[in-house]
């Protein structure tokens, strides 16, 4: 069963304590939070999507950011489940947080996608002829795209955090 909390909070930082999925938060709200952790599956990807597109929707995201936003956001989600779990590996998790930044009267969108798994080695040039576009493709629609690749530990995982460009206030 996926954890869900898609929840509205006053103060920056990530939430407090999960919380089933519910309405729409109050708008007024200074840092809108949402996130999901679910197995790292094909499958994740459109409840990903879905979930995600809908909270933009609530928070009145421009149409084009907003498809901006899900095109890196589903490369970076996909990455997670095509590269950090080895053929039977024990299963593993993605989660995804995404919080609205204000930034001088504008607002913006800080994702983070994390994994518990590890990057395989990559493939050969014959395997490679058509992939590695993914991160090229997110530099192009955020304005930042920071990889944080984890440690000793087989749980420490790949962090990516995305910046969207600024969009209009609410």
């Amino acid at each position: 069963m996926p954890a869900h909390r898609d929840q509205s909070e006053d103060r920056a930082g990530p939430p407090s304590g999960a919380g089933p999925a519910g309405g729409a938060p109050p708008p007024s709200a200074a840092a809108h939070i949402w996130e999901i952790r679910l197995p790292a599956v094909l499958e994740t990807l459109g409840l990903v999507r879905t979930g995600l597109r809908r909270r933009l929707a609530q928070l009145d995201w421009p149409d084009d950011a907003a498809l901006d936003v899900l095109l890196a956001v589903n490369e970076a989600v996909s990455n997670a489940v095509e590269h950090a779990f080895p053929p039977g590996a024990p299963d593993g998790t993605v989660e995804v947080a995404a919080r609205v930044e204000p930034v001088g009267g504008r607002r913006r969108l800080r994702v983070r996608i994390r994994d518990t798994g590890r990057w395989l080695p990559r493939p050969g040039p014959e395997e490679d002829v058509n992939r590695r576009r993914g991160l090229p493709m997110m530099s192009v629609l955020m304005a930042e795209v920071l990889i944080h690749r984890g440690g000793p530990s087989p749980l420490d995982g790949t962090v990516v955090t995305l910046l969207s460009p600024p969009v209009p206030g609410p």
